[in-house]
């Protein structure tokens, strides 16, 4: 009997003592950013207390969290690299507010580089306080400009799960996703106002196996622009509006741009915009490419000014004069437009304006139906090779 009693203590000090231990291993993980340094004023800059917390977690085993707690902290440039010893969490439950010098920026805002395995969330918000420098943004007047701060960037990252932040006032692009792959953009909310110049609320490019869900965006650009070399790409149930809509290119301005292949936008929403789904290439491509197997479906539009176009002569603000005769060298196929309603803003709902050197083939129209209280609508196409079926309330082109 004493032995069992001797044997029940000696059981239950070990399970004590596991669970210590545990506790504390759990909290050596999180690396606050108010331990080292961060004030949660919104005034003093916080940047080096970030970068050496980050530092920190980076170089942790185990599961290491960057924990931003709520208060408001004002950072400038916060350049997170990796590779990092573990998979890396970030719990943003704070507002961060960018800096207003510019001269602080050689690039963007918040960079997440070379990281396998990060998961972003915890509802904060990343305030890039872009009203100070939009006036000083030259893109929409210079063909050759320098971009100003983008506000999230992914760059190299692999297996990451962005989930309930907010972004906001970006001085450039909200976020932008480069050269990753498997990558889930879950809840965000992006809002900036409708005259913000040049803030694309995401961007992707050179990317593979990333989905967009769930989210609300409303800018002064795109919603969601897809670029050169996107493959597998899911966009679902996001709100669009105010904002340019959802658009794949600008395609073939650069050398050697790759293919944009399986592109489903499906379940959403797009309110005001001046565009609603589009896919835009420039003329003389300097190297072909293709834009191929993609699908709309089950879109709704409210008062967009232009709900589906394909624009084979791209060319904001009257910059390509001396291009003007060249025809656009991206060959356009399988794309496929169904279920797609709502009202249109201006008198052409379907504009579809292909290239006379690569014509665009594999387009389906089925079940487009759009409506105007002012306009007799009308749909056009310039070198265009599909099919239309099922409700059609225009004549269609195709």
């Amino acid at each position: 009997m004493d032995f069992l009693k001797i044997l029940k203590c000696t059981i239950l000090i070990f399970v004590i003592f596991a669970c210590t231990i545990h506790a504390q291993n759990l909290s050596s993980c999180v690396f606050n950013v108010m331990d080292y340094g961060a004030v949660a004023d919104g005034l003093t800059d916080s940047t080096s207390a970030f970068l050496k917390a980050w530092e920190g977690a980076c170089g942790a085993d185990g599961a290491p969290t960057l924990l931003i707690p709520k208060g408001a902290f004002l950072v400038g440039p916060l350049k997170l690299k990796g590779p990092c010893k573990s998979p890396m969490s970030v719990s943003l439950k704070g507002s961060l507010s960018a800096s207003t010098n510019l001269d602080l920026f050689s690039s963007n805002w918040v960079e997440f580089h070379y990281i396998k395995g990060l998961k972003v969330a915890g509802g904060g918000t990343l305030d890039g306080q872009g009203a100070s420098a939009w006036p000083q943004n030259q893109c929409p007047n210079k063909s050759k400009c320098h971009t100003l701060p983008t506000t999230l960037v992914l760059a190299f990252v692999e297996d990451a799960k962005i989930n309930a932040i907010h972004l906001m006032n970006s001085k450039f692009f909200h976020m932008t996703v480069f050269a990753s792959k498997n990558i889930l953009l879950n809840k965000l909310k992006i809002k900036a106002p409708a005259d913000s110049p040049n803030t694309d609320g995401i961007h992707i490019g050179d990317v593979s196996n990333i989905t967009i869900t769930d989210t609300i965006i409303g800018t002064g650009d795109d919603c969601v622009s897809i670029g050169p070399g996107s493959t597998n790409v899911t966009i679902s149930n996001v709100k669009c509006g105010p904002g340019h809509g959802i658009s794949i290119g600008s395609l073939g301005k650069y050398l050697n741009e790759k293919d944009v292949r399986g592109l489903r936008v499906k379940n959403c929403a797009l309110t005001g915009t001046t565009n609603g789904l589009r896919i835009k290439t420039w003329q003389n491509n300097p190297s072909p490419l293709v834009a191929s197997d993609i699908v709309f479906e089950n879109i709704q539009m409210d008062d967009v000014t232009n709900p589906i176009i394909i624009d084979q002569k791209y060319c904001p603000h009257n910059f390509c004069s001396d291009i003007a005769d060249a025809p656009s060298n991206v060959k356009i196929q399988n794309v496929a437009f169904r279920n797609i309603t709502g009202t249109s803003a201006s008198p052409v709902a379907v504009q579809l304006l292909c290239s006379n050197a690569v014509p665009c083939e594999g387009i389906e129209l089925s079940n487009v139906v759009f409506k105007s209280d002012k306009f007799d609508l009308k749909t056009q196409c310039v070198n265009v090779h599909g099919v239309s079926d099922g409700s059609m309330n225009t004549a269609s082109c195709v």
